[in-house]
């Protein structure tokens, strides 16, 4: 129980960061920003990383599980706060207003998002519920489909929006993989309705489901605080989702599956994720960091997950590796030269690592 106890702490410190500096105003709007990027990238550099599962016996089970779930209401209460606050006249400087986004986006892209990822990953329905949830304030549920049924299957293979390609610059890949996930989880959700003998366009359909939302969230918070308020919650959304594909950019980039004779694609291992086993990446990202581990066990929960010795190991932090993502040229000259010449790929690149 006690070793559960920091990534609860963990999940809710950034939107209390957040609502924190929305209240002080000024400067102190990017305090959850500064905190999830620049101190963290100190602290991921200073302590030693994660090696062992987090998961010790049965009694902690419903624990670890209760701290994902907690992050639904936290999340909810910072953007009624960030609304109420930032979309009123008189709010401060536009700079001020900047901060709001960013360390709301922070909150909801490094800890929302990455709880629904957790969550949508639950065999209980209820669980996959708070999951969708949380991605429909960032306008990104379909995220469910895609990264269940799509990025799985298909991660570093060509047809994977999802996996970046050695070579292939941040920006480029935003568009590519944004773009590409929604059509792919509209064909994945078209396929399982046709399997049903479903219409698309009929009841049945989540991604409609998820576009009702949406729209009916936007709607609510247009009626309760006018353009400010839509602008707002467009932003944080972006600023989320531009952060989740920057993770998605940096956990596959260049690693590819080789295709065998008679056109067979090897089977994911744990050469096929980049892991980082820093301690404020994980304890803050319910142990995302481990992601080969993950990739190899989807349905595995955070708390069991290890870091594969053998995997590929990122040279920083997540905190690091995003913002170091954000400079092409640097980003190509350290990372590059860890991925070795071998099999073929996506890229022409490989899987081995030298």
């Amino acid at each position: 129980m006690v070793r559960l106890l920091p990534y609860g702490a963990m999940a809710l410190l950034m939107p209390g960061l957040a609502a924190l500096g929305i209240w002080l105003g000024g400067h102190w709007t990017f305090l959850a920003y500064v905190w999830g990027f620049w101190i963290g990238m100190a602290i991921d550099a200073l302590l030693p990383r994660l090696v062992a599962p987090v998961f010790a016996d049965g009694r902690s089970r419903g624990l670890a599980a209760a701290v994902t779930w907690l992050v639904l209401p936290a999340q909810a209460a910072l953007l009624g706060y960030a609304l109420w606050v930032a979309a009123g006249p008189g709010f401060g400087p536009w700079w001020a207003w900047l901060g709001v986004v960013l360390s709301v986006g922070s909150a909801t892209g490094g800890i929302g998002i990455n709880t629904a990822h957790e969550l949508i990953h639950r065999r209980h329905a209820a669980e996959r519920g708070i999951g969708v949830a949380l991605l429909v304030m960032v306008s990104y549920p379909h995220f469910r489909i895609e990264h269940v049924h799509g990025h799985h299957r298909r991660v570093g293979t060509a047809e994977d929006p999802a996996t970046s390609r050695r070579g292939e610059m941040l920006y480029a890949f935003w568009w590519r993989s944004i773009t590409g996930s929604a059509v792919s989880a509209w064909r994945l959700e078209a396929e399982r309705l046709a399997r049903r003998h479903r219409p698309v366009w009929g009841i049945h359909n989540r991604m409609l489901h998820y576009a009702v939302f949406i729209g009916a969230l936007y709607a609510l918070v247009g009626l309760g605080f006018g353009w400010a308020g839509v602008g707002l919650l467009f932003g944080q959304g972006l600023f989320a989702v531009l952060l989740l594909e920057t993770v998605n950019y940096i956990e596959h980039y260049g690693l590819v599956r080789a295709t065998g004779a008679g056109g067979r694609i090897e089977r994911v291992s744990d050469q096929h994720s980049w892991n980082a086993g820093h301690r404020f990446t994980n304890l803050t990202l319910f142990n995302l960091g481990l992601h080969a581990d993950h990739h190899e066990s989807p349905a595995k929960p955070y708390y069991a997950l290890t870091n594969h010795a053998g995997a590929p190991q990122l040279p920083g932090g997540y905190p690091a590796m995003m913002l170091l993502a954000m400079l092409p040229p640097l980003w190509f000259r350290v990372m590059d030269p860890r991925i070795a010449p071998g099999r073929p790929g996506v890229d022409g690149g490989s899987v081995t690592m030298a």
